[in-house]
Parts: C-alpha cells; sequence; structure tokens
C-alpha cells in the first residue's frame, strides 16, 4: 500500500474510533430520557454502556499517557458480557434453560479469571475468554429469539426491544470476534482495518441499543403463550 493510501487509511480509522466513542452517547441520553419506563433487563443494558463509557474513556487516557491499557480492555470483555448475559437471563423463563445457563457463566467465570491472570496474562488480549464471550452471547439470545417464536404476539418483532437489542448483540459480538482472537497477531495495516471493523460495527451496536431504548414503553408488546393448533380449536369450538 502507498504511503497516501496508508494515510488516509489511518485518518479514517481515527474518524471512526472518535465516533465509536461518542456515540456511547446515544444510548446513555436515549436510556436516561426513558429511565422510568426501562424494566430490570433493559437497565442491565443502560449499565453496560455506563461501564463501556466510562472504561473507553479510562483506556483511551491511558493511551494518550503512553500507559499500559490492555487489562482496561481485558475488565471490559467480562463485564460486557456479564451485563449483557444478565439482561437476557431475566427474560428467559424456562427454569431448565436458565440451570443451564448458570451453568454457562459460572463457567466463563472461572475460564475469565484463568484467562486474565495465567493464561493469557495481564500484557496481552484474553483471546480465550473473547472467544467464550462470543459463544455464551450469541447463544442467549438465540435461545431469547427462540422463545420469541413460541409466543403470539400483537407487535411487530422489530418494536420489541430487547429482540432489537438480540440482533445488535449478535451482529457485533459475531462480527467482531476473529478481530480481537487476531489483534495480538497483526500488525501494520491489517491491524487498521480491523479496529476500523471494530469501530463500525461498535457504532452499529450502539445506535441499536438507542433506538431499542426509545423504543421501550411506546408500544409494548402483548405476549401470550403459544397454545398449538389443538387448543386453537377447542377454543373456536367452545
Amino acid at each position: 500500500m502507498s504511503l497516501p493510501d496508508l494515510i488516509w487509511v489511518n485518518k479514517v480509522s481515527y474518524m471512526l474510533d472518535v465516533g465509536r466513542g461518542f456515540s456511547l452517547l446515544l444510548p446513555l441520553v436515549v436510556g436516561y430520557s426513558r429511565w422510568d419506563y426501562l424494566q430490570p433487563h433493559h437497565k442491565a443494558v443502560f449499565w453496560c454502556c455506563v461501564m463501556w463509557a466510562v472504561l473507553t474513556a479510562t483506556g483511551e487516557a491511558l493511551f494518550f499517557l503512553k500507559q499500559p491499557n490492555i487489562v482496561v480492555w481485558n475488565s471490559v470483555t467480562i463485564l460486557e458480557t456479564l451485563f449483557i448475559f444478565y439482561s437476557f437471563y431475566l427474560v428467559i423463563r424456562s427454569e431448565k434453560l436458565r440451570r443451564y445457563l448458570r451453568m454457562g457463566v459460572a463457567l466463563f467465570i472461572v475460564v475469565a479469571i484463568a484467562d486474565f491472570f495465567f493464561l493469557s496474562g495481564l500484557k496481552a488480549t484474553t483471546v480465550y475468554t473473547v472467544a467464550l464471550e462470543s459463544v455464551l452471547l450469541v447463544v442467549v439470545v438465540l435461545l431469547y429469539f427462540e422463545q420469541l417464536m413460541q409466543e403470539l404476539r400483537t407487535t411487530p418483532l422489530e418494536r420489541n426491544p430487547m429482540f432489537v437489542i438480540g440482533i445488535g448483540v449478535m451482529t457485533y459480538f459475531a462480527g467482531t470476534v476473529m478481530v480481537f482472537l487476531l489483534q495480538d497477531t497483526v500488525t501494520g495495516v491489517q491491524d487498521t482495518l480491523m479496529m476500523m471493523i471494530n469501530s463500525i460495527l461498535s457504532l452499529v451496536l450502539n445506535s441499536i441499543i438507542a433506538r431499542a431504548f426509545w423504543l421501550v414503553g411506546r408500544d409494548e408488546p402483548n405476549v401470550k403463550p403459544f397454545i398449538g393448533p389443538v387448543s386453537v380449536r377447542r377454543v373456536i369450538r367452545r
């Protein structure tokens, strides 16, 4: 890649990174304005956004001061997993599934601690935690989607705040898992391009969460258990 092209890529990457940071204000402002309507599962996502904002500012400040900040980003991985997992755990109604999910998050915590201090260490990206994070969050979101399919709804899914958040979570974590797994093995323009992907998907995720907060309380879905065709026919006969 020629020098002018490299300079252009670096400028675009910087602008996207700045935009990613400021985009965190979107869910914070919208969530705060809709606070009285937020349910516990929505508030878990809101506090995740607060954590993102605080630790992102901390990490960028350490970078500006030329101090190591990898511990901050590794902490973000653990905390965001717990916040987002908890938000979807709250809306899963099956006790059997909730039991398995508790086992899954317990395994995640054990692996995260071991990875943080021993496997990857304090000076590298916690790759095992990142991989397990993506699996855990994708699974819990898919379980919630499967639950939605068993319900009769009068409100479109695109107006269901947790469904909207789930789309954002799936898009971001499925799209960035390889970015973080390969972060410590690439350099130069490849590293810059990968960080651009992360910035773009972060912008998308923050915008989607803001949209979900805006929907809360405006058009709440009317959820009914799925009763199946046989039961429906019995109701009609009556």
